[in-house]
Parts: structure tokens; C-alpha cells; sequence
């Protein structure tokens, strides 16, 4: 018999979580799994919506009562939950479910795995003291109830026993992975597919000048602000960051009051940005919050050289000076020393770039993770 296995995560935008838990359900063994992806907004109408402290956190008790009747439908073996909000409701859910279980049957309650995607609680994330403390006592809440938590980096991993998230017989360290081969376009192409995109910029790019660019949502963790702020320090090169999200007007709104605006383009994302990698001349990530990001993997895949942040799981793939460069957090100065020295260095930039497809074709491949979290499932 097959083992059905239910994956609920709190939006269908584009984003790692999403790719991570698409490339699970369309890799998994099908003669053993059963998957089926649940999105809030899309299947789960109130676990998208804001809590309302002032409601007592009304739209969160709906999205509860809205899970237990799927759970109730689709009677799952397993429920693997992703991101913070589908995590805390999708495991208060699942208990309130077991409870209406009869007792021939409570043996065949769901199991229950979280897989968190960067912790949100921390301690360099964007948020106020109280705020980080309040989800971790969330976090602490639902793994009473979780089976499992998958844990994407070793600084994830490390994180949540130093803040007694849960018991170490609970956590285990799943990385990231991609299939390596990804299909992306030759440079020129890829150059003149965004250049056709910059339809709300008035001007002619100057052919000789590198293109520094990112992929990513424009929120907060993302800090884009640094790279902003480096992107003075660099003249004579355009900087372009594919992605959208709550701080776009922000970003957008600085970079036209910087000195940057006339080399400094947003643009919107496609859900298939990869195929762009090779246009840049050098990839940055400057987050202050990561677990471990798709898109840096992606990156490393298509041989860029690469300057990350000192941020969540990203150190423990990109070894500075090995297969990139990483500098402090919000340190848009030596963000920009980093990426100079690479425009300056083009061989050694070759180097790190092909050093980083060797390694992450070796230790981040796609079927490893989906060996590791099938093999997790028939475990618990």
C-alpha cells in the first residue's frame, strides 16, 4: 500500500520553500508515495491570512479547523509542513486530528515533519527582540507534535538546540539539492532576454561594462539595501536583481534617490530566472537571513563567481577563497571590495566559479535529497 504523503505550505509564490517541496513530490518513488501539495490561498483559504491578535487570532483557528477537515479527507500516513506559519497550524491540526481518532485506529495517526527553511527567529533576521522570542516559543509548541524536524543547514541544525526548539533526537540535516543540469542560456542570449526587459528604463547599456547581478524576493532577509549601497563604491558596471515582493517600492524608490539609478535595475521574476545565470559576470547574495538558498546552489551550477554574506546555511557551501568570497553582513563596503576584486582578478574569478559547479554537482545533487528525506519517512 501506498504511503500518502501530504505537504502544506503557507503560499503558492515563487520561492525556495515551493521549489523544494515541487522537487520532492515530482521525485519521490511513486511506487511507494503517494504525494499531494496543498498551498494556502490556493487549497487552504485561511492559512494565508493575517493573524489578528485583536480577533484572538480568528483567520489561525479557521486555517486549523480548514486543516483538520483535509486531514480528515485525505487521511495521509505522512504530513510534511513548510515555512513557519504552515508549521505551527499544520501540527496544532494534526494533534486536534489524532484526538478524534478512535483508539482501534490512533496508531495510524499521520506522522509529522517540518522542514524549516531558514529559522525565522534568527538572531540576524529583520525582526524585534520580542517578536524572535514569541516564535520560538511557537516553534517550541509545535515540535511537541512534530515527529521530525528537517533542518537545511547545519547552522539551522545548531540554531534550534541552542534555543531548545526541540530534543537533538528530532533534528536532522537535510541540504538542499538541484539537478546540476540545468539549462540555461548562453551569455549572449541571456544578456540580450534581459535587456528586453528593461522596458520602464529610458537608456542604452554600454556593451563593455560587467553585469553584477542576484536573484531573489525583495524582502527584508534579502538586505538588498547593501547591495544597493556597494553599487556606489562600483562604477562602470550595472547591477540587476530579478525578483519581486513587499519591498520592491522601497528598493525601487532608493535606487532612484542614489547616485546607482541609471545602472541599478529591477526585474520582474519569470519563476524560471535560473536560465538567466550566465548573463552576469558575478553573482551576490548580501542577505542577513538564509537557510540554504536554491538559488546560490543554481548559481554555483552554472560555474559564476560568487560573493555571498556571512548568513545561515550559505557558509557551509561557499568556502572563502575555495569556490567564492564572503564577507559580513551589512557591510556594503566590503561587499563591494569583494566583487572589485573579482572584476579585477578575472582568472582567479574563473577558478572559484569552477571550482563551485564541481563542488556542488558533487555534494548537493537532487537525488541525494530526496534519497535522504524518502529514507527519513520510512524511518519515522
Amino acid at each position: 500500500m501506498k504511503q500518502k504523503v501530504l505537504y502544506i505550505i503557507t503560499k503558492a509564490d515563487i520561492g525556495g520553500a515551493q521549489k523544494y517541496v515541487n522537487d520532492l513530490s515530482t521525485g519521490i518513488d511513486k511506487n511507494v508515495f503517494e504525494p499531494k501539495i496543498l498551498y494556502g490561498g490556493r487549497d487552504i483559504h485561511w492559512l494565508i491570512r493575517d493573524a489578528k491578535p485583536w480577533l484572538f487570532f480568528l483567520p489561525d483557528w479557521l486555517a486549523i479547523i480548514e486543516l483538520i477537515k483535509i486531514y480528515k479527507r485525505e487521511r495521509p500516513q505522512i504530513i510534511h509542513l513548510n515555512s513557519s506559519k504552515a508549521g505551527f497550524l499544520g501540527s496544532i491540526a494534526a494533534k486536534l486530528y489524532s484526538l478524534t481518532l478512535r483508539p482501534t485506529t490512533y496508531d495510524l495517526r499521520p506522522k509529522i515533519i517540518f522542514t524549516a527553511h531558514g529559522w525565522v527567529f534568527n538572531p540576524t533576521n529583520a525582526i524585534s527582540l520580542p517578536i524572535r522570542w514569541f516564535y520560538i516559543l511557537l516553534h517550541k509548541i509545535a515540535a511537541l507534535f512534530q515527529d521530525k524536524i528537517i533542518c537545511v543547514s547545519e547552522y539551522d541544525y545548531n540554531l534550534a538546540l541552542s534555543r531548545g526548539i526541540t530534543p537533538k533526537e528530532k533534528l536532522v540535516t537535510i541540504y538542499n539539492g538541484i539537478d546540476p543540469n540545468i539549462k540555461f542560456l548562453d551569455k549572449e542570449t541571456a544578456k540580450n532576454e534581459i535587456t528586453k526587459k528593461l522596458t520602464t528604463y529610458d537608456l542604452r547599456l554600454t556593451t563593455n561594462w560587467p553585469w553584477i547581478g542576484s536573484i531573489g524576493r525583495l524582502v527584508k532577509e534579502k538586505n538588498y539595501e547593501t547591495l544597493l549601497a556597494a553599487a556606489k563604491f562600483i562604477p562602470n558596471a550595472y547591477f540587476f536583481i530579478i525578483g519581486s515582493g513587499p519591498e520592491s517600492n522601497s528598493l525601487k524608490v532608493k535606487s532612484q534617490n542614489s547616485n546607482v539609478n541609471n545602472r541599478f535595475f529591477f526585474i520582474e521574476p519569470t519563476g524560471n530566472d535560473a536560465q538567466y545565470l550566465k548573463a552576469f559576470d558575478i553573482f551576490v547574495m548580501s542577505s542577513i537571513k538564509e537557510g540554504l538558498p536554491y538559488i546560490l546552489l543554481e548559481a554555483m551550477a552554472a560555474e559564476l563567481p560568487i560573493v555571498i554574506t556571512e548568513a545561515g546555511g550559505m557558509p557551509e557551501i561557499i568556502k572563502n577563497h575555495e569556490n567564492g568570497l564572503m564577507v559580513s553582513q551589512k557591510n556594503p563596503e566590503m561587499l563591494a571590495k569583494g566583487i572589485q576584486g573579482l572584476l579585477f582578478n578575472k582568472n582567479i574569478a574563473a577558478e572559484l566559479g569552477k571550482s563551485a559547479g564541481l563542488i556542488v554537482r558533487e555534494k548537493f545533487g537532487l537525488n541525494k535529497m530526496i534519497s535522504e528525506t524518502s529514507s527519513l519517512y520510512f524511518d519515522i
